[in-house]
């Protein structure tokens, strides 16, 4: 203890040394901060001294009076140049900084013990290549496509050995390990996760053939569900066991370190274990290139097992970085990561768009009209075409539907040229614009539409009007690099506003982009390196939304684009190859576009490109009624019994349920399981709302579906000659067949109801 501390020198030295000395030299730096945890100042160690000088406080700290043993000091390897930026001590945890104990001597000279061996073996870095591929499936007319993601970012986590947190996970939490894992009382067992890396890629619900209906009868006793749920977790040995019932703290903490991979699966029970349990330091952000590939060398404690790497991926969506990947940790790292192994990762999010292209510019002044979202121009019906669902018989208009599949449709099967979507929602028009774009005389677009039928196809006589973009304006992001205040370059995003501007006698245009953010009219300074978020050869032009534009209600409409030059003067009798539309077989490949796409068409010119679409947003309407007995509906009690043998004799029972839409654009899947038994599919029903479907007869005025069993057919195995009885569960799901062009438009309906047969 010091003689004085009031004769503390303000400008002091500490020495630094080492436990046990690396065998490389680490460079280290030293944070002060006072009793309430504020920086006061950091240095580099030189020559194992840490000096620091208070006199160089703020005005507001300088002259306060400070009692040197009340200061708090961390050290860290500062081979990592970020650590400057550190503001809190709980910045430094992720440094697994030393925090030795302040003492003056006897002569008012600091003191602190050496850097602990079992402290400094994590401070040593061993290099580590993590790659990998970020994909998604995408359908280009005839197939899916597993495509690479370009631009994704990339950030790659290392989870901290749990033998430098153990320490730190307070004793409660750590005293209600043993009881958790030897006397398990969970009250409602979870999946349990495979201790590696789990993935779920999600396919396409819509190559599925039917919805798989949960039996609401089919249930676990709370006994049955723990010893299913027991038996998934891996066994513990007797010394485990024996070591987590001695009651003592620090043998519990070196039992969870030595058998930390053994326990993971156990762990994953308890949510609210996870933060301690699983701390994860971001090490590296890159982006994916037009492989979708990606690689970064990482840097991990020698000392300890190869890295655990956990992934996480953002994707630019409307000019911000938008999460599309963060699965939960414990299930989701990749422990004992094989430096230079792929991590392969799929994207299921709906608005990762498949336009990774190392070499993909158009040509001169070409205008590539691509999709709606992610919907093919090419694959939306643009004559009269009148055929019936698969299954059904009642004929529909085919006209201004697409084929196209869609995030989030279930049970809806969709195949190439059985069109039964229209559009709803907010769809996006994207496009693609030539190198030699603008120019003096192609320098501004603008989208109009105009009605030309009614939801029954009745036509409409209207004018074309500009076409409102959501949100007021229609700007193009771009990335532009700037260096910080510690002199590092970093990324941060911009954007500039493409339109609506009204240019001489014409309003509603907006800017074609140039190739690069550096280009005129832009002309974002070249070395801040800027980028765009979509290339001009697939962007967005325009987002509108179908539910808010004034007079936009359902029906048929016609979309037109238009081209001005630079003084704003529309430009027509434009040669028609310029504009292009992709191929039907494959959306990847351009063509140029078919007169039905085009205005005014000529052997050799056109004056705008045109398509139709159809909108529609119904809601669909449906229930399910009580059964019917002998055409009257069965007077059944509050116990939920249907009796089927009224006054001895069997009865005819009828199901019957309600499934409509406004304008027929959805379908429905009808289901009915019978208690527990498994293969009961004779009652179910599937398809389009327009026609009787699977044996139900359709009532056209009230949108009724019914069907006639005998209690034989219901009751099956169950039926025991007359005599026996069975619980029964009816599902219905209506589903609206609308696409923004991504993700199907959810105007549906669901209901589940049950009943029970009995003599």
């Amino acid at each position: 203890m010091a003689k004085n501390p009031e004769d503390f020198n303000r400008k002091f030295k500490i020495y630094v040394d080492f436990e046990r000395p690396p065998e490389i030299e680490l460079p280290l730096i030293g944070f002060l901060f006072n009793c309430r945890g504020i920086l006061l100042q950091w240095q580099y160690v030189k020559d194992n001294i840490l000096e620091f000088n208070l006199d160089k406080l703020p005005p507001g700290n300088r002259n306060r009076k400070i009692d040197p043993e009340q200061l708090k000091l961390f050290i860290a390897p500062a081979s990592d140049k970020k650590i400057t930026r550190v503001k809190t001590t709980q910045e430094l945890q992720s440094y697994k900084a030393y925090e030795p104990i302040l003492r003056l001597n006897d002569n008012n000279v600091l003191d602190i013990l050496p850097i602990p061996e079992g402290l400094s073996i994590f401070w040593i870095k061993c290099k580590c290549r993590v790659s990998g591929k970020v994909s998604k499936w995408f359908n280009f007319g005839n197939g899916w496509e597993d495509l690479p993601v370009c631009r994704a970012r990339v950030h790659i986590c290392e989870v901290d050995p749990i033998m430098f947190w153990i320490r730190k996970i307070p004793d409660h939490i750590i005293a209600k390990v043993p009881d958790a894992v030897l006397n398990p009382k969970f009250k409602v067992p979870i999946p349990i996760p495979d201790p590696g890396p789990y993935q779920r890629i999600e396919r396409f619900p819509m190559m599925s053939g039917g919805l798989n209906e949960e039996n609401i009868f089919k249930t676990q006793s709370l006994p049955e569900m723990r010893k299913e749920t027991l038996s998934l977790l891996p066994e513990l040995g007797p010394e485990i066991k024996q070591q987590f019932a001695s009651g003592n703290l620090n043998v519990i903490r070196d039992t969870i370190v030595k058998n930390y991979a053994l326990l993971h699966p156990w762990f994953c029970f308890w949510p609210w274990w996870w933060p301690y349990f699983y701390r994860c330091q971001e090490l590296a952000v890159v982006e994916t290139n037009a492989a979708g590939r990606f690689e970064k060398n990482i840097y991990y404690n020698c000392f300890s097992d190869k890295p655990d790497i956990y992934i996480w991926v953002e994707y630019m969506i409307d000019g911000v970085w938008t999460t599309v990947y963060k699965p939960p940790k414990p299930c989701n790292i990749h422990w004992n990561y094989v430096c230079g192994t792929d991590i392969n990762i799929h994207l299921t999010h709906p608005r990762v768009a498949g336009d990774c292209c190392c070499d993909c510019e158009l040509i001169g002044e070409d205008v590539w009209i691509r999709t709606l979202g992610h919907t093919s121009v090419s694959h939306i019906k643009q004559g009269h075409q009148m055929l019936a669902p698969p299954g059904q018989s009642v004929a529909y208009d085919r006209i201004g539907l697409t084929d196209a599949g869609a995030a989030g449709d279930s049970f809806l099967v969709t195949t190439v040229d059985d069109y039964k979507r229209p559009f709803g929602g907010s769809p996006i028009l994207r496009m693609g614009f030539g190198p030699a774009l603008p120019n003096a005389n192609v320098y501004y677009y603008r989208w109009s539409y105009r009605q030309r039928a009614n939801a029954d196809l009745d036509f409409v006589g209207d004018s074309y009007k500009p076409l409102p973009p959501k949100g007021g304006e229609v700007r193009k992001g771009y990335q532009y690099r700037y260096k910080d205040a510690n002199d590092d370059w970093q990324w941060a995003p911009e954007s500039k506003k493409l339109g609506p501007f009204t240019v001489g006698p014409n309003d509603n245009l907006y800017i074609i982009p140039p190739e690069e953010p550096t280009m005129a009219p832009f002309n974002v300074p070249a070395d801040s390196h800027p980028h765009w978020h979509q290339e001009t050869y697939y962007m967005d032009t325009i987002q509108f939304d179908t539910t808010v534009i004034q007079n936009f209600e359902n029906g048929l409409y016609e979309l037109k684009l238009e081209l001005f030059d630079q003084a704003g003067n529309l430009f027509q009798n434009i040669p028609k190859a310029n504009f292009k539309t992709p191929r039907h077989d494959d959306a990847r490949y351009s063509e140029n576009a078919p007169n039905v796409l085009l205005e005014n068409p000529t052997a050799t010119n056109a004056d705008a490109f045109n398509m139709l679409i159809r909108v529609d947003n119904g809601q669909c309407v449906g229930d399910i009624y009580t059964v019917n007995v002998n055409g009257t509906p069965a007077s059944s009690n509050c116990c939920g019994f249907v009796k089927y043998k009224p006054e001895g004799v069997e009865a005819v029972l009828e199901l019957s349920f309600k499934a409509t839409h406004p304008t027929d654009f959805a379908e429905f899947s009808f289901g009915v399981v019978k208690g527990t038994c498994e293969g009961f599919s004779i009652a179910n029903a599937k398809g389009m709302v327009i026609d009787s479907a699977s044996g139900y007869t359709l009532n056209t005025a009230t949108g009724v579906y019914s069907r006639s069993f005998t209690p034989i057919e219901l009751l099956g195995e169950c039926y025991e000659d007359g005599a026996g009885k069975a619980a029964f569960a009816e599902t219905l799901h209506i589903i609206s067949t609308a696409t923004d062009g991504i993700s199907r438009v959810a105007r549906d309906y669901s209901r589940t109801v049950a009943f029970a047969l009995e003599p």
